[in-house]
């Protein structure tokens, strides 16, 4: 990986840009042909696979890399060195999740030694071919291992050349990992929670549709098994009938139809007993709302339980957005991502930016599980930890 890391530098950024943009365009090609087996391998539905796919590859361009390029190493080609090798550990639950932690490194000059979920190999293979059927030198920049979790020898030999290792994962898993490289040079990105927020304006019947359409889409992409997917959506209202109004239309407009049109996978049996658990305490309290794939309760800021994902919501009456905030507090780094009606987003861009505890980026409701390549990461720019000083 070392010599490859060193022919990768031997190009110029425009080269790899150029050589990227086409590799996301031939791996959407192999999944688009590959869509049973990438549903088989990540136990999500056909038509979700196919959505996933498309929207995290078919926004990769050759402009959009070079822009990221240049706000990574400002001035000269030289200014900043890349690592010389990045060692990538994944988790299963976003499959697409890989793109853009190897994309970036590739186009900065870092290869890549991805560690793969045994619970999701289909992809980083296909991207590796991808790669590899694009350019050679580009190929031969990213490879793949996979191991059980907790092998002290593979997870050793698997760092010990790299100078960054990238891990997403459970706290546990962010945590063994430091114990054998070490903070300075650990990218972590642990255990994560997202939400959103709706300004009282964006319940009002002439907006209520775009905003059930948006926070749909958002709650159902990967199945909300992401740590960008929402588990909670604060409403404005002045009292708590309103919130509970907006989630049955949440529920009848939204959450219903996305069953046809991207369905969910299988519910796993261990998330199952979890669900239950969720939806029988909201049951009793009785908010709960329910359909064939999701469930959404009601519950005040001052008595929030964590759903299992897999489509089960919580709405959240606040009076104000500063109540919202207060409750998104106690989250600290672990949230990842606050989601926001279009006349809230400025808002909620502010409050973020006052309190510094909250290391969550910020985007539009409809977006939150579609970010861009030059999105932050735990807030930090993408290609953290990717460049010498």
């Amino acid at each position: 990986m070392l010599g490859a890391g060193r022919a990768l530098r031997e190009t110029s950024t425009a080269e790899r840009a150029a050589w990227l943009a086409e590799a996301a365009a031939e791996l959407r090609r192999s999944a688009r042909q590959a869509v049973q087996e990438l549903s088989d391998a990540t136990g999500l539905s056909v038509p979700m696979v196919d959505w996933a796919a498309r929207t995290t590859l078919d926004t990769i361009d050759e402009s959009g890399l070079l822009d990221l390029a240049a706000r990574a190493r400002p001035g000269s080609e030289h200014a900043s060195a890349p690592i010389s090798m990045l060692a990538l550990v994944l988790a299963g639950n976003v499959f697409t999740a890989s793109v853009r932690s190897v994309f970036v490194a590739l186009l900065v000059g870092a290869p890549v030694l991805v560690k793969a979920s045994s619970k999701e190999l289909t992809f980083p293979a296909m991207t590796k071919d991808a790669l590899r059927t694009v350019n050679p030198t580009l190929g031969a920049a990213m490879d793949t291992v996979t191991f059980r979790g907790g092998d002290v020898g593979c997870e050793a030999a698997l760092v010990e050349r790299a100078e960054a290792v990238s891990v997403y994962g459970s706290d546990e898993t962010i945590a063994a990992m430091a114990s054998r490289v070490g903070r300075d040079s650990l990218i972590a990105h642990g255990h994560g929670v997202s939400v959103a927020y709706c300004g009282a304006g964006a319940l009002t019947d002439a907006r209520r549709g775009e905003t059930i359409a948006r926070l749909s889409l958002d709650i159902c992409a990967y199945d909300q098994r992401g740590c960008l997917s929402p588990q909670l959506v604060f409403v404005e209202t002045s009292t708590k009938q309103p919130a509970e109004d907006f989630a049955v239309h949440l529920a009848e407009q939204g959450l219903a139809p996305m069953e046809r049109t991207l369905p969910r996978g299988p519910l796993p049996a261990s998330v199952g007993a979890e669900q239950a658990q969720w939806r029988g305490v909201a049951e009793v309290e009785g908010t709960l709302i329910r359909g064939r794939s999701y469930g959404i309760a009601v519950r005040s800021a001052e008595s929030i339980r964590w759903s299992p994902g897999y489509r089960n919501v919580t709405v959240v009456p606040v009076r104000t957005i500063e109540e919202a905030f207060d409750a998104m507090i106690p989250m600290g780094a672990s949230l990842k991502c606050v989601g926001a009606d279009p006349a809230s987003i400025s808002d909620v861009r502010a409050l973020l930016g006052e309190n510094l505890t909250l290391n969550a980026h910020s985007c539009p409701i409809g977006s939150m599980q579609t970010p861009a390549l030059d999105a932050p990461a735990d807030g930090f720019p993408i290609w953290h930890g990717l460049l010498s000083p």
